[in-house]
């Protein structure tokens, strides 16, 4: 069976509520959860390292026995050059204007977590224009994931890099957005990305609908993976770090259990596939992208929706 994990932003949640939220993970059975280490949280200016909060995080999680999945993103504007007032979206996903010091950032932080972490993911969802500005380009994400895949490995020689998640199976384009991106897992490999990951990562979201549903994402990771052997990576293992669905428009809490059961059974059939990431373990207070609101398996008021039940009985088998 695959790893089962949540996405939980731990960073951003406030003290006082990751106690609570821990021990939820506990009572799921998560194995695993995944958040970000935000460049522009540990180096808001530059030279000015500051990991309080993170060191935090990372003693509760460790002491859970919860695997870490960190995230390394989030370039300050110091590195990148960029006047936040003048972007429209995310100004954190331009890349850094030296490589130097995204290796710097990645040194650090690598450096003070590498016995308690054995996986790094690098960026996320850099095939889509929200999160990789001004437009995704694979030739320079290959530089920015060579960079750290070094600097990681000279640290931690048996640590994994995951490569960041690919908006739905980094195939087709991601049908919420704007500006169509295609084939960006096949120019990944094509600009000479396979040895700087140990693991594919993917994000493939569908809807609720009859023409969706879980068979339909399954489809797109079976996809993925053909993708994979043709380019003489069919052993790698495959990781979805984000699948999740909402509620709302129609899809209620039942229906959204329902569709995690699916999701877990279709994806156990693949044998590829060794770890799904629900998104959300907690509602967010409102959606970054679309939908977060709601995609939880717990809302902001801390009860358990149907949706929990289906994952410890996903988690438990």
């Amino acid at each position: 069976m695959p790893k089962f994990g949540v996405n939980q932003d731990f960073v951003w949640t406030k003290d006082e509520q990751i106690p609570s939220l821990i021990n939820a993970m506990k009572d799921a059975g998560v194995q695993a959860v995944r958040l970000p280490i935000r460049w522009t949280i540990v180096e808001p200016e530059h030279g000015k390292w500051d990991f309080t909060k993170v060191d935090r995080v990372v003693h509760a999680l460790r002491n859970s026995d919860i695997e870490l999945l960190p995230v390394l993103m989030s370039v300050p504007s110091w590195a990148s050059g960029v006047n936040p007032a003048e972007v429209k979206g995310f100004p954190d996903t331009f890349r850094a204007k030296r490589v130097e010091d995204w290796q710097k950032y990645v040194r650090q932080v690598v450096m003070r977590y590498h016995k308690e972490i054995r996986y790094w993911e690098i960026w996320n969802e850099e095939n889509g224009e929200d999160f990789y500005k001004p437009m995704p380009n694979a030739e320079e994400y290959v530089v920015i994931l060579k960079a750290a895949h070094d600097t990681i490995r000279t640290i931690d020689p048996k640590a994994k890099v995951v490569l960041g998640g690919l908006q739905m199976n980094g195939i087709i384009p991601n049908p919420w957005a704007p500006i169509k991106v295609e084939n960006f897992l096949q120019k990944i490999y094509d600009a000479g990305g396979k040895p700087y990951f140990d693991v594919v990562n993917i994000h493939p979201y569908v809807l609720a609908t009859k023409e969706q549903r879980p068979a339909y994402e399954a489809k797109l990771v079976r996809d993925t993976v053909l993708v994979m052997e043709k380019n003489g990576d069919g052993q790698k293992p495959l990781w979805i770090t984000e699948t999740g669905l909402g509620t709302g428009n129609g899809v209620t809490e039942q229906t959204q259990a329902e569709h995690l059961t699916g999701i877990h059974g279709e994806m156990a059939k693949i044998p590829q596939v060794k770890a799904i990431y629900w998104l959300l373990l907690r509602d967010m207070d409102k959606s970054v992208c679309g939908g977060e609101d709601s995609m939880g398996l717990i809302p902001t008021n801390g009860r358990r929706k149907p949706a929990f039940a289906a994952f410890v009985k996903a988690a438990t088998k």
